[in-house]
């Protein structure tokens, strides 16, 4: 810890994160909504969309708000991503999207706030990333069962599935695995295969009695077969997990005039940049918006550091960082996603993966 900071924030003795595979319902219609926002803006980079996403048992509802030049096959989309994702059950897809209220539009087009709201950006030390650990270790396991769905090792993985990792004085005590199967496997040998090479090369020194596997037992139905899911179920997934605060909006389905979004990514980014600059081990931005206004009521940043050094870089961030709406999609390229697209984010966390502009730390 540095010299004159204070205990730390969120980083305690205990804790717990989980993370879930893009298969999962609700990862589905996260991935739908950004889907479809993607085409919307590769169309027309001024497109203002608010898509949600419900669906299960065979059914997939999309409803919202939609102003574009463009010419979207939503069907189309949803039905593409639900087999890309690695579901090969049938849905049937009904869509609702009217254009966005002129109330809302008149605030946005002068460049004030789409909405109220409140968003949070956080960094830690701990990982590369600056990331919380058990997030971390939580969704490397979930990206390991798809890697070795999508390369065959596994041949009987189905792409559902959730982690959740429990840590004690910094170290995994327990880890908890739900993995959708084909039918043909036995439980005992699907034990064995994601302790071996699932769990054990994320986090190699939990014993395997410390291990839960399919604690229900079978999971041979997932996705929208077996369950409903909706856009912006997985909130904290999305962000920092359960010992972080986060902001009151979802993120998929909406562009990026959504401050929900684009104002949580320039906290991150600010969030980040201050514990990468080594300022402090870890930092809360915080900023709140009033619809139609443009610069935020409050930026606030919080660190382990005492309360004056706080308010002196609450000052910097305020200088360093434009948190005007405009000015944020500007500085991200929220508008014209290059190397990155919507979709990418609604899988795996908003947050952690370097192809994502806002996670691109600067000097301060």
């Amino acid at each position: 810890m540095k010299n004159g900071e204070k205990t730390s924030l969120r980083v305690s003795s205990s804790m717990a994160a989980e993370h879930v595979t893009p298969g999962h319902p609700d990862k589905i219609c996260d991935q739908m909504a950004d889907a479809i926002l993607d085409a919307a803006l590769s169309q027309d980079s001024q497109a203002r969309v608010a898509i949600e996403v419900t669906g299960g048992h065979g059914k997939v509802f999309v409803a919202g708000e939609m102003t574009a030049k463009a010419n979207i096959d939503i069907e189309s989309i949803v039905l593409r991503t639900y087999q890309e994702i690695g579901h090969t059950d049938d849905i049937d897809v009904a869509v609702k999207v009217a254009k966005q209220s002129r109330d809302i539009a008149d605030g946005v087009d002068t460049g004030g706030a789409g909405d109220q709201g409140i968003m949070v950006g956080y960094a830690v030390e701990g990982s590369d990333d600056l990331m919380p650990t058990p997030w971390v270790i939580a969704r490397n396991l979930c990206q390991r069962l798809k890697k070795l769905r999508i390369e065959g090792t596994l041949l009987y993985l189905r792409p559902d599935g959730k982690s959740q990792v429990v840590m004690q004085d910094g170290t995994v005590t327990h880890v908890t695995i739900a993995s959708h199967h084909a039918p043909e496997i036995s439980l005992d040998a699907l034990y064995r295969d994601i302790y071996d090479r699932v769990v054990v090369p994320i986090v190699p020194n939990v014993p395997f009695e410390n291990t839960v596997i399919n604690g229900q037992g079978k999971f041979t139905k997932g996705g929208f077969e077996a369950d409903s899911g909706t856009t912006g179920r997985k909130l904290v997934v999305d962000n920092y997990g359960p010992n972080v605060e986060i902001g009151g909006g979802a993120y998929s389905g909406k562009d990026p005039t959504k401050v929900d979004r684009s104002a949580a990514y320039m906290c991150r980014l600010a969030a980040k940049s201050i514990v990468a600059s080594g300022i402090a081990s870890e930092a809360i931005v915080r900023v709140a918006y009033s619809i139609g206004i443009d610069r935020p009521s409050l930026l606030t940043v919080q660190t382990p550091l005492a309360p004056q050094q706080d308010a002196r870089l609450t000052e910097k961030i305020r200088r360093e960082f434009d948190f005007r709406p405009r000015a944020i999609i500007e500085r991200l390229g929220l508008q014209h996603p290059d190397g990155w697209s919507y979709a990418e984010t609604a899988s795996f966390g908003h947050y952690g993966r370097n192809n994502f502009p806002w996670e691109h730390a600067v000097q301060l």
